[in-house]
């Protein structure tokens, strides 16, 4: 059975690992020392080497004969682990367990002493995917644990991660992996598998790989099916990736003023299906690398061949800075109106149009003179010189409930309560949302008095909603509709009873001091 390249060339010791040395040393001295944590976190972009990482580590643990630090691959333990005999390092996917049943039998699970090796590793990757119930059940275990076990958590997203859970563990950052290495490495894999890989196309794919090995390797091994000797023009096609010299000629046309040859060249790049929403962002990265080349900081964050690198410089020269600027702010603002909905094409062809009329840096104010103006405050007019007449007191009219008629009377819910306890045993995350609130009968409809993201998460998650109308039909025995509860506002009293009593003494005639 053909294995990927990216699973074929997986590192199995630290020395193997690219790119991330702090971090493999570190956790080799760990085991070198025998000062073993209880739980990690590693944290980074896809590609990088969490999960690798954390089963080397686990087998290193577990190695009957560890080689400073590294696990040595011929021991029963370090065999069975790789063939995946034994089961005493548990790697769980949380994107597919999520919920609080699935922690629990982890919990339960645990507490039992491994059967073959010294500690039993739980792998938990995209652990920001659990529930915050399911947090809660880990982050008990992970207070007092076990002796014998350890946690090993891996995350694109460290900001979903409760700071409970993070306190808890020893934190690990995996930076992307910079370019030259991931191409050295895409040259030693070329050379173990036969493939002619050309420089510029290991360059290509360095590039494309954007930090991430794993995604450089998949690249390869696309390429490599293709033909066997794989050069930068292979890449191109097999990648999807087309000459960027489009994004060198529309800015060119942009800083000659040449609307209608801006135009066209975003017809003809349509004609070839490429998505006005991508150019908006190939043009706005692009303008980018011109501000960043321009001031001299092109080694920060850009990915460029040798030859982009000095057309950049010379197109450096011809654009202003402030155009570069502008421009990124101008198409930041033309990629926001897109994602409203807009037509793609006439937001690009507008924003291009106005980039060509004026200079960039005079988008903005343009922009600014283009909105409507706000209607001016009215002057606040002076109470008259004499008291007049207290005006007759109207019915205030109370507000409608959920935009009903107000024909139909709003009344306590009597089984809400029940609703929040069914929500609490078998939705989570509703009856986080729940807790707190109230519910109302008008007609037939249940009305929820809830804080303003619990509605609008309602109103935009409709499994949510038809989860809250089950939990409603079980709690009642009857299918209602729901819909938001908005209090009726208090009507303010045009004065109050002190003012009132102030203003009757004046009119009789006695003097009265404002302080």
């Amino acid at each position: 059975m053909y294995h990927a390249l990216y699973r074929k060339y997986r590192p199995k010791t630290f020395g193997d690992v690219f790119g991330q040395d702090a971090i493999t040393t570190a956790l080799r001295n760990q085991v070198e020392r025998g000062h073993i944590g209880h739980a990690y976190i590693f944290t980074g972009t896809r590609g990088t080497g969490k999960t690798t990482c954390a089963k080397i580590f686990a087998k290193a643990v577990n190695c009957l004969s560890p080689r400073a630090g590294e696990p040595c691959g011929e021991c029963e333990i370090c065999r069975g682990l790789e063939e995946g005999s034994i089961l005493d390092v548990v790697e769980i996917d949380a994107a597919s367990n999520t919920g609080i049943d699935d922690i629990r039998a982890l919990r339960e699970e645990a507490v039992y002493t491994p059967t073959n090796c010294r500690y039993k590793v739980y792998i938990i990757d995209e652990v920001h995917m659990l529930s915050n119930s399911a947090f809660n059940a880990l982050l008990k275990i992970m207070e007092e644990p076990p002796a014998h076990v350890i946690f090993i958590l891996a995350t694109t997203e460290i900001q979903k991660v409760p700071a409970t859970v993070l306190s808890r563990c020893q934190r690990y950052d995996f930076g992307r992996i910079p370019q030259p290495v991931i191409q050295k490495r895409l040259e030693m894999v070329a050379e173990k598998e036969g493939i002619e890989l050309e420089p510029a196309a290991a360059e290509l794919i360095a590039q494309l790989a954007d930090g991430a090995l794993r995604d450089g390797l998949s690249i390869l091994d696309t390429c490599a099916s293709a033909q066997q000797t794989v050069d930068e023009a292979l890449v191109r096609r097999m990648a999807g990736v087309t000459d960027r010299g489009y994004l060198f000629d529309l800015s060119r046309a942009l800083q000659a003023k040449d609307a209608s040859g801006a135009i066209q060249l975003v017809a003809a790049l349509r004609e070839k299906s490429i998505d006005m929403k991508r150019l908006c962002e190939e043009l706005i990265a692009h303008y980018r690398t011109v501000m960043l080349v321009g001031i001299g900081a092109d080694e920060l964050g850009v990915s460029l061949s040798a030859e982009d690198r000095q057309r950049y410089k010379e197109l450096a020269k011809e654009i202003p800075l402030a155009k570069a600027v502008g421009g990124m702010r101008a198409l930041g603002d033309c990629l926001d109106r897109m994602s409203r909905g807009t037509d793609p094409r006439i937001e690009l062809e507008l924003t291009l149009f106005a980039l060509c009329g004026a200079g960039a840096e005079e988008i903005a104010p343009a922009r600014a003179a283009s909105q409507p103006a706000q209607p001016q405050s009215r002057p606040v007019q002076t109470a008259p010189a004499q008291p007049q007449a207290a005006p007759q007191p109207h019915p205030v009219q109370q507000p409608q409930q959920g935009g009903t008629t107000p024909a139909q009377q709003v009344q306590p819910c009597g089984f809400w309560q029940a609703v929040i306890e069914l929500a609490r045993e078998k939705d989570p995350m509703v009856h986080g949302f729940l807790v707190g609130s109230n519910g109302y009968l008008q007609g037939n409809r249940v009305l929820v008095d809830g804080s303003e993201l619990f509605l609008n998460f309602m109103k935009t998650n409709q499994d949510s909603a038809r989860r809250l109308k089950d939990l409603i039909e079980q709690a009642s025995g009857h299918r209602y509709a729901i819909g938001p509860y908005r209090r009726p506002q208090a009507a303010q009293p045009t004065q109050s009873k002190a003012e009132e009593t102030l203003r009757q003494l004046q009119q009789a005639g006695v003097p009265v001091e404002y302080r």
